[in-house]
């Protein structure tokens, strides 16, 4: 167990929970959040663990109460036989003043005009706002043509599976003791995510994604490639995000639908996130443009009657953009919003995002992202972010600290306040921190979001002004940061990070699905170069085509100086040896006339893939020396020229080991 594991046990305890338990607890492909799942798993826990018995049992309950789609008529014919029905689903509940009735929404059943006895929203008002899963008694009223005109679905009775609310000040003071990376750990793991796979950055980078469930009005996006888990945190860890799956903005949805008088997504949630912004389209008019700019800025929006309305909920925009060879925005240089919609790309709308995640630093989601240490159970920790949103005392702290004495423009100025009060919350809920850890951790990271967005105005209209924000404490971005835009052609012309000329780094490097640009020569010959003596550790080195994956890789070795030594410890099914050999060999006898010593060992249960080299370098490979997709014919451009293939997605990371060949 891991350090920040035990504090957060002996400290938390009810309240934390084994991230790890939502894969192996039955739950299936059921369609429920994790903050509901880790709610269920804790009602049949035996202390910290889940036997085989609770195991039974969560599948009895979830077979029991949460049927699948198709069973709808099922359901509705099992109430109209006058029999009471108990579903888990989240209910919601929606005043009609016109008929003067309470609506009760039941997903499952499709049904969006069911009636709920008072005592159940008097002791659920969240019912009214974002709704709330729970196990619900359901009943049936048929019509009996004078004071039932048709017929009713009553719920009377209904358990919240959700915590109705918390001890702030317990989880305040419990902070003081946690040091900082514990802290963030912590936080890591009670998103759903491995703090073990990840590095510092990238976790202020996870946490950067819930400033708006802990910060009100903060409106950001990220833009990163597919699988990067953009959207996972928003749709299991917190009731009060909605998301919006891509699709058609407009303003009723958001805002008000004057037609049914129903308040929109923004007035109801704490954040409303649009993911896959990249197929995102609006009304012809403008209007919901017009209208979400009107709120991004002021936090109000104008109902069809005139009347104006307000909310303190976040914005968030998510959006997969295209990746250059060495990981980065492949228009960059010209502006990554460009990927973007049309209505996306106006600078008035984009000045009022207050800040940038830079989703292309973060892996791709693996089997090893889901975290599988302990985290705050997910139900008590949306409760504790979205009780942070109304604390004030974050705000004077900020308002007293904050100085950025190279920052002129009102907005940059107000958008890096509330971000750095977002971090605030999140990393130092206690308000126990220096004036260096404020800096550090707060301002730095929220300057660095805010830059981004001040460099893509730049990029798209000139009448921003290229600016460098910079803190007290300016870190090595801000320093880095040019005082002058970079010429795009300048920027073209820039050394590949994939050089084989580079000097070989300790790093991890993710290939994405489709790549191109990529060849051995790139990702091993920084790595190999003075080596003697190298070992390949494959168990896919048996098909022909892998063969010959194998001799691409001898092709970029240069045995100049001596005879360099080639070791391969591969695996072969017993039906194929025969011929593997062979080809092996007469693999050897051609290598060795160039110089390349080459010897093969052939080993059964082989799983791991990786290349050693007698210079102290180990580069771990995901997939082996095959990391190029198959060719769609024989005549794919590729078949000589490695870069113009398409990648599987794969790691691969390079550390430094002994010398042990």
């Amino acid at each position: 167990m891991m350090s920040f594991e035990c504090k957060a046990k002996d400290y938390y305890g009810e309240v934390v929970i084994n991230k790890g338990l939502m894969g192996k607890a039955g739950f299936g492909a059921r369609a429920i959040p994790v903050y509901v799942g880790e709610w269920i798993i804790s009602q049949f826990m035996d202390g910290d663990e889940l036997t085989d018995d609770g195991r039974t049992e969560i599948v009895n309950t979830i077979s029991k109460y949460l049927p699948q789609k198709a069973d709808k008529n099922m359901i509705l014919n099992r109430l109209m036989e006058q029999e009471e029905v108990r579903i888990l689903d989240d209910f919601r509940v929606n005043v009609n003043l016109e008929r003067h009735t309470h609506d009760l929404s039941i997903p499952l059943l499709d049904v969006s005009n069911g009636m709920v006895q008072k005592d159940i929203i008097d002791n659920n008002p969240m019912l009214l706002k974002t709704g709330m899963w729970g196990l619900g008694t359901l009943r049936y009223v048929p019509p009996d043509g004078e004071d039932v005109k048709k017929g009713q679905i009553w719920m009377v009775e209904f358990k919240a599976f959700q915590t109705p609310g918390v001890d702030l000040d317990y989880f305040r003071d419990s902070r003081k003791h946690f040091d900082i990376d514990e802290w963030i750990d912590l936080l890591v793991s009670s998103c759903q995510f491995n703090p073990d796979v990840h590095r510092l950055s990238q976790k202020l980078l996870l946490l950067s994604r819930i400033i708006p469930l802990v910060e009100p009005r903060v409106n950001i996006t990220e833009l990163a490639p597919k699988g990067t888990g953009k959207s996972f945190v928003f749709d299991n860890i917190s009731r009060y995000a909605a998301v919006i799956p891509g699709g058609k903005l407009s303003a009723p949805a958001l805002f008000f639908n004057s037609n049914t008088k129903q308040i929109g997504l923004i007035p109801r949630y704490d954040v409303v996130v649009v993911d896959e912004i990249q197929k995102i389209h609006t009304d012809a008019s403008g209007e919901a443009m017009a209208a979400l700019k009107m709120y991004l800025e002021s936090g109000r929006y104008r109902r069809a009657t005139g009347d104006l309305g307000t909310s303190e909920s976040g914005f968030v925009m998510l959006g997969n953009i295209t990746l250059s060879v060495n990981r980065l925005p492949l228009y960059e240089s010209d502006g990554i919003f460009k990927e973007l919609p049309t209505a996306l790309q106006e600078s008035a709308f984009i000045d009022r995002i207050h800040g940038l995640i830079e989703g292309w630093f973060m892996p791709r989601v693996s089997r090893n992202t889901p975290s599988r240490t302990l985290g705050f159970k997910g139900d008590f920790f949306s409760e504790v972010l979205h009780e942070l949103r109304v604390d004030l005392r974050y705000a004077d702290y900020v308002s007293r600290s904050l100085h950025l004495p190279q920052c002129e423009d009102m907005r940059d100025n107000k958008a890096i306040a509330r971000l750095a009060e977002g971090y605030l919350k999140l990393l130092f809920p206690d308000l126990e921190l220096s004036e260096e850890e404020f800096i550090s951790y707060c301002v730095n990271p929220a300057v660095r979001m805010r830059q981004q967005i001040r460099d893509e105005l730049s990029k798209i209209d000139q009448e921003y002004k290229w600016v460098t924000i910079k803190s007290e404490s300016p870190d090595d971005f801000q320093l880095s940061h040019p005082d002058e835009r970079p010429n795009p052609e300048q920027e073209a012309q820039k050394v590949d990070p994939l050089s084989p000329d580079r000097s070989p780094e300790e790093k991890t490097l993710d290939l994405v699905e489709g790549q191109r640009g990529i060849s051995y020569e790139k990702l091993f010959l920084p790595y190999l170069k003075g080596a003697k003596s190298i070992k390949i550790c494959d168990p896919y080195i048996r098909l022909q085509y892998q063969i010959y994956n194998l001799m691409s890789f001898c092709e970029m070795l240069d045995p100049s100086e001596g005879t360099l030594k080639l070791d391969l410890v591969t695996a072969c099914d017993s039906y194929l040896e025969t011929e593997l050999k062979d080809k092996l060999n007469e693999l050897k006898k051609g290598l060795s006339r160039d110089h390349i010593e080459f010897d093969y060992v052939l080993e059964d249960n082989l799983h791991d893939r990786w290349i050693e080299t007698d210079t102290g370098w180990r580069i771990i490979l995901g997939r082996g020396l095959d990391m190029f997709q198959k060719p769609e014919d024989k005549f794919t451009l590729g078949f000589m020229d490695q870069t113009k293939r398409k990648c599987k997605a794969t790691t691969i990371t390079y550390t430094r080991a002994k010398a042990v060949l």
